[in-house]
């Protein structure tokens, strides 16, 4: 099963795809910003899977909008009773999403290998 979801703007691109069955990977990159904030809700619409992840390691800059619409996903994830992490190696980027209480809110990892080992969820072998 292949469910790529595939968005591109000259500042941004979001790409969903499937991890696994239960574990998607929403990968971003450019600069998240009010003008790119809806193509990265546009990304994250819809049902969830058990677990999300935003990879945002390739994001150059992430604004205000681009947090709301991390923290907005979040919150439809867990009511759906979804999980939503982070990714994101920047040290900038991460003392932001600190800062903003963005990363209290959401967990948040330095690599997807750590998002994968914390979130994903245990088969039933």
């Amino acid at each position: 099963m292949l469910d790529e979801h595939f968005v591109d703007h000259q500042h941004l691109t979001a790409r969903r795809t499937p991890y696994r069955d239960d574990f998607f990977v929403v990968t971003v990159a450019g600069e998240l910003d009010m003008k790119t904030a809806p193509i990265l809700a546009d990304a994250l619409a819809g049902d969830f899977p058990p677990v999300l992840v935003a990879d945002l390691t390739r994001v150059t800059f992430l604004s205000a909008a681009g947090m709301r619409v991390l923290l907005d996903a979040a919150e439809r994830a867990r009511e759906q009773g979804c999980c939503v992490g982070l990714v994101t190696d920047g040290r900038i980027a991460l003392r932001v999403l600190r800062m903003s209480g963005v990363a209290a809110s959401i967990p948040t990892f330095e690599s997807l290998s750590d998002a994968v080992r914390e979130l994903a969820p245990r088969s039933a072998d």
